[in-house]
């Protein structure tokens, strides 16, 4: 009776399965799946007739590490990819019956894959470096679209580009292309400061230029000036004297002894005065009274 008591325990202890929270259940009787999914709770079947299997439906994450693709321009990229998805928990009886319990090596990696492909084929390699986010929701879309007919469910925001690396060739012209736009630019630089320069050395020969030309014009207009004044004096002097007066003149100055009488040399050595011409005295006699 003992043994009876352990055996009935033992089949009633194995005919019970609990679900957790976060989990499914499905039920398979003599290989036919019941066609539901059971939600978290405490059931009662037949052990020998009926198997019970567990699944996980919480948010997981899949990850895939140095994936390649080709952009736009034809740029090799590799990429290390983290998909949070969560499995149908209304319909994961059809995801054991269609595809199994290996649903992430059938279903979600070559997905994965192909939906990275297929983003970066929209995008050239600078603006995929620029703007990753776009990317993201490239390769998001693409994958929703793929696994969903297997009922797994990839949220919005549920592909992470974790890690992005271009070829190194594409690095070295990257580097190549910024040298050389530093280079034209330093020449550009160059230009206008040679501008400059030569702006500043035109506007400086231009004020030397100015002030020696007005130098020169001062100097030009004192000497018409000068020269105006001297023939105005000149003139004014002219007009003052008369014959008469210039002969005074000479005379006061030989006797005050400041000035020679002129002689001219005769023959024989002799010499003899200048006779100088003195004016007419005109002597009236006065008649008789």
């Amino acid at each position: 009776m003992k043994r009876l008591a352990v055996i009935f325990a033992m089949l009633f202890l194995a005919a019970c399965g609990q679900v957790d929270p976060g989990e499914r259940a499905v039920f398979v009787t003599w290989g036919v799946m019941h066609q539901t999914c059971y939600a978290p709770g405490f059931y009662w079947y037949n052990p020998i007739a009926t198997n019970m299997d567990d699944l996980n439906v919480q948010v997981r994450a899949f990850t895939m590490t140095k994936m390649s693709a080709a952009t736009k321009d034809i740029q090799e990229v590799h990429a290390d990819v983290v998909v949070n998805y969560a499995l149908d928990g209304q319909n994961c009886h059809k995801l054991i019956t269609e595809v199994g319990h290996d649903y992430e090596a059938k279903v979600l990696a070559p997905a994965l894959l192909d939906a990275l492909k297929a983003g970066t084929a929209h995008f050239p390699i600078a603006q995929i470096i620029q703007d990753r986010d776009k990317l993201r929701e490239e390769v998001t879309k693409a994958l929703k679209v793929r696994v969903s007919p297997y009922y797994i469910l990839v949220a919005d925001n549920g592909v992470n580009l974790t890690n992005f690396d271009v070829s190194k060739a594409y690095m070295a012209s990257v580097e190549a292309k910024q040298i050389e736009e530093q280079r034209a630019l330093q020449r550009a630089y160059q230009v206008v400061q040679a501008q400059r320069d030569a702006e500043i050395a035109a506007a400086r020969a231009k004020g030397q230029a100015d002030a020696v030309r007005e130098a020169a014009k001062g100097d030009a207009d004192a000497l018409r000036f000068k020269g105006l004044a001297q023939a105005e004096y000149n003139d004014k002097v002219s007009k003052s004297l008369s014959p008469i007066l210039v002969q005074q003149q000479w005379i006061d100055a030989w006797r005050s002894g400041g000035a020679q009488i002129p002689t001219v040399a005769a023959g024989g050595g002799a010499g003899f005065l200048m006779q100088i011409p003195m004016p007419k005295l005109t002597t009236e006699k006065k008649g008789a009274d």
